[in-house]
């Protein structure tokens, strides 16, 4: 049923033209735990980290449910590399709904991307903060220079695209006596900015989640993107509000898809010795395809058709706000439970190393600690009928 349009059939298959250059890749990266560099040189040459840069900006204007289909593809290819740009492409998407920065810098920014392929993400976690989606003030901070400028100091953790980062939009505390808390748009580039190779993990090992460390590092004022204060916090508007988990539903999805397509051909190629066929004939091995299969289609009809209707009846928002964390958790339920499947398809030699399906299985794990996490998700659900 998807893709629906010519629009979505152009950014479709270029879709899968990333997925099968980056697939033959991957297994290394995850060994190594190495950031994929030629992965995203090879999507910047091709325009998909423009993805999502409005027309009026001189970009494709992709929507949110036309980059999510391309998504689920290249997690197929790759899910680190689907999960890094996603975070890319959520960036982009949130901002160009909410245009919460000043103008001059949206335009600079968004027309960097499109003629220059930059990347950017917004740099948050900390060591002891955690995500910033549980409240707190960070302990980065902006501290007033005599100059009437700033120095940014601090630590970000799970700071993914690190060593490919044009931009870092970098959430501190401004210790100017007003409680506030500000984004700025850190250049990667700048004196005092290191990152230190701490992204040891057994899931999506190959998004480059590093440590940045900001030393004296020189803020100007124009660099602020926006500034609040948690005792005023500025509301921002509920239309980016999907981006996020279902970038990571799709890459995790897609992840999934690669686990089910490898169990599919190992179950109609494996024939035993002495076997009369391949182990596809077996009952038990057709009822967990069956199974893996069905639990795919749910998911996927489930994903593409939330998007759609977030995107496409705006007013409907408010009511449907909260099925964003039961979509979310239940694409990462979901794809667990189809490389669990796939798994008991293969058979042991399935967490052999030398095949991928043991990575696919490592990788879909990542999304259960992505927010937002299932207890938070299924408070909000409850609060929306209860309260």
């Amino acid at each position: 049923m998807w893709p629906k349009t010519e629009k979505q059939e152009s950014l479709f298959k270029k879709a899968q033209k990333i997925a099968r250059h980056i697939s033959s890749t991957s297994s290394k990266h995850d060994r190594d735990g190495s950031f994929p560099h030629e992965h995203f040189d090879f999507m910047r040459d091709i325009g998909y980290l423009a993805s999502a840069v409005p027309e009026k900006y001189g970009g494709p204007g992709y929507g949110l449910t036309d980059i999510v289909l391309a998504q689920f593809e290249i997690g197929t290819g790759d899910g680190s590399t689907a999960l890094s740009v996603g975070m890319h492409h959520m960036v982009i998407g949130t901002e160009a709904i909410a245009e919460r920065w000043p103008d001059q810098i949206r335009q600079k920014v968004f027309q960097e991307i499109v003629s220059k392929g930059v990347l950017l993400n917004n740099i948050a976690s900390e060591p002891d903060l955690g995500s910033p989606q549980g409240g707190g003030r960070p302990s980065t901070e902006l501290v007033p220079d005599k100059n009437g400028e700033w120095y940014l100091d601090g630590r970000k953790t799970w700071s993914t695209l690190a060593p490919e980062l044009t931009y870092a939009i970098t959430f501190a505390a401004v210790e100017d006596g007003s409680g506030d808390t500000a984004r700025v748009l850190q250049n990667m580039s700048a004196d005092g900015i290191s990152i230190e190779e701490t992204w040891d993990s057994m899931s999506m090992r190959s998004t480059g989640s590093h440590d940045i460390i900001f030393k004296k590092v020189k803020v100007k004022d124009a660099d602020f993107l926006f500034r609040s204060n948690p005792n005023h916090p500025i509301k921002d508007p509920i239309g980016g509000a999907a981006w996020f988990p279902l970038m990571t539903s799709a890459a995790n999805l897609g992840v999934a898809n690669a686990a089910r397509n490898y169990a599919l051909e190992f179950a109609k190629d494996r024939k035993p010795t002495g076997a009369t066929g391949t182990i596809s004939k077996i009952p038990y091995v057709r009822e967990q395809i069956g199974r893996l299969e069905s639990k795919l289609i749910k998911a996927k009809r489930n994903l593409f058709s939330f998007a759609e209707d977030w995107e496409n009846y705006p007013e409907q928002r408010e009511d449907i706000l909260t099925e964003i964390g039961v979509v979310k958790t239940s694409s990462i339920d979901a794809a667990i439970e189809i490389t669990d499947l796939a798994i008991k398809v293969v058979g042991g030699v399935g967490l052999e190393k030398s095949r991928p399906l043991e990575r696919y299985f490592r990788d879909v794990r990542s999304g259960l600690f992505n927010p937002p996490i299932e207890a938070r998700a299924l408070e909000q659900l409850a609060s929306s009928i209860l309260d």
